[in-house]
C-alpha cells in the first residue's frame, strides 16, 4: 500500500499535465491564419524617366509561406518588372500606369493591392545665380560654376544663343577667363543632362574699363553728443575699400573699410579730411568738410516764488514774543489751517479750560471757589455778630 501511493500520485500529475496540454495541441487553426493580408505600402506614385529606383518590396501576413508576387491586372511602367516579392527597374516611357499587385501563399490564398505610378520626363532646373556684372577689362575673375537639379547627370554647359565677352569661355559646367573688350554682352546658357533634357538661363554682362568714382554726396552736419552715421559709396571698379587718406576725423568718429562714418562727436567745429576709395586696379579720393555743431543750450525754467513761504520781518506774527504764545508760526505757513488736538488757551490765562485736562481744572476751580465762598461766609457771619447790639 505504501508503494502504491507514490505511483498513484505520479499518475495523477501526468494525467493533469496531459489534460492541460491536449486542448492546445488539438486547437484548430483560426480564420486569421487562413487570410493573406498585404501589410506594406504602395509603390511611390511619381517616378522620373531614366531614374533607377530602390527596390520596392511587398510584404504580407497570414496564410502559409512562401509567398509569390504577381501583377493581377493592368501593367507596370515599361522598364519596371517583378523580381521575387519586389518591384524594380527604371521607367522608360512617360505616362500614368494603374495596376493590381497580388500576393499569393502556398495554398493559393491571396490579397491584392491597387497602385498607380506616374512616369514623368525629368525636368532640369538651373539653380545657380547669374554671372556677375559688371566686369572690368584685364581682370581675371574667379570661375562661375553653373549648377542644376533634375534630369540625369552628368550635365554639360553650352551657350545656346548670343556670345560671351571676348576673353571668356566655357570650361565644363563653368565660365572663366578675363574680358578683353568693353561692351554689353547678352547670352543664353543651357544646361543639358545625359538624356538631352535641358534648362536655359539668360544673362547680361557689362564689360568696362575700371575707373573708381565716388557716388555718395556730401555728409550731413553732426552735433556734439548725438550719434552720427554716414555711408560713402563708390563705383567703377571691383573690391572697393575705403580709408582715411589725409586730415583727421572729428573726435569720436571712425571710418570703416565699407565706407561707414559713424560715432558720437565729442567737440564742435569744422573738420576737413580726405577719403580714399581703392578698387582692384584703380582708386579715387574725395575731400570732405564736416561741420559739428555745439549742442543747443538748455533753457532754465523759472520757478515762481511763494510770497507766503518766508514771512517778512514786517509781519507781526513772524517773530513770536514770550508774552504772546499765539504768535508762534506753524511749520508750514502756506498750508491750510488744520484743527489742533492740543488744548486751546485763552489769551493771558495759564489754565486750559478745554482739552483732555479740562475736567481736573474745573474740579480745582470748583474747590477754590467753594473754599473762597466759605471763607467769605464765615467772615460775614463774624462781622455781623460784632455789630449786633447786646440785649
Amino acid at each position: 500500500m505504501g508503494t502504491l501511493r507514490p505511483v498513484m500520485a505520479l499518475t495523477l500529475v501526468a494525467a493533469l499535465l496531459l489534460g492541460a496540454a491536449q486542448p492546445a495541441a488539438a486547437q484548430p487553426a483560426t480564420a486569421a491564419t487562413e487570410t493573406v493580408t498585404i501589410t506594406s505600402g504602395k509603390p511611390r506614385s511619381v517616378m522620373d524617366i531614366g531614374q533607377v529606383y530602390a527596390i520596392h518590396t511587398v510584404e504580407a501576413t497570414g496564410g502559409s509561406g512562401p509567398y509569390r508576387l504577381s501583377v493581377a491586372s493592368g501593367a507596370l511602367p515599361p522598364g519596371m518588372l517583378v523580381v521575387g516579392n519586389s518591384l524594380g527597374g527604371a521607367p522608360t516611357t512617360p505616362g500614368t500606369y494603374t495596376f493590381t499587385l497580388r500576393m499569393t501563399d502556398q495554398n493559393d490564398l491571396f490579397d491584392e493591392q491597387t497602385a498607380t505610378i506616374e512616369a514623368r520626363e525629368p525636368k532640369v532646373v538651373i539653380t545657380s545665380g547669374k554671372p556677375r556684372s559688371p566686369m572690368y577689362l584685364g581682370r581675371v575673375y574667379a570661375i562661375h560654376t553653373v549648377e542644376a537639379t533634375g534630369g540625369s547627370g552628368p550635365y554639360r554647359l553650352s551657350v545656346a544663343s548670343g556670345a560671351l565677352p571676348p576673353g571668356m569661355l566655357v570650361v565644363g559646367t563653368s565660365l572663366g577667363g578675363a574680358p578683353t573688350t568693353p561692351g554689353t554682352y547678352t547670352f543664353t546658357l543651357r544646361m543639358t543632362d545625359k538624356n538631352d533634357r535641358f534648362d536655359e538661363q539668360n544673362a547680361t554682362v557689362v564689360v568696362a574699363a575700371a575707373a573708381t568714382a565716388f557716388t555718395s554726396g556730401e555728409p550731413s552736419a553732426a552735433t556734439v553728443g548725438k550719434p552720427y552715421s554716414f555711408r560713402f559709396t563708390a563705383d567703377g571698379d571691383s573690391d572697393i575699400a575705403f580709408a582715411l587718406a589725409a586730415g583727421a576725423l572729428p573726435d569720436g568718429l571712425t571710418l570703416d573699410e565699407k565706407g561707414r562714418l559713424s560715432g558720437t562727436p565729442g567737440s564742435a567745429g569744422t573738420f576737413t579730411f580726405t577719403v580714399a576709395a581703392k578698387g582692384y586696379s584703380t582708386s579715387a579720393t574725395k575731400q570732405v568738410s564736416l561741420t559739428v555743431a555745439a549742442p543747443a543750450p538748455s533753457t532754465p525754467t523759472a520757478t515762481p516764488a511763494d510770497p507766503t513761504a518766508t514771512p517778512t520781518p514786517a509781519d507781526p506774527t513772524a517773530t513770536p514774543t514770550p508774552s504772546d504764545p499765539a504768535g508762534t508760526p506753524s511749520e508750514s505757513s502756506t498750508a491750510a489751517p488744520q484743527p489742533t488736538p492740543s488744548p486751546s488757551k485763552v489769551s493771558g490765562a495759564w489754565l486750559p479750560i478745554t482739552g483732555p485736562g479740562s475736567p481736573l481744572v474745573l474740579l480745582l476751580l470748583s474747590v477754590v471757589a467753594f473754599s473762597v465762598g466759605g471763607i467769605l461766609l464765615v467772615l460775614a457771619y463774624n462781622r455781623r455778630r460784632s455789630f449786633t447790639t447786646p440785649e
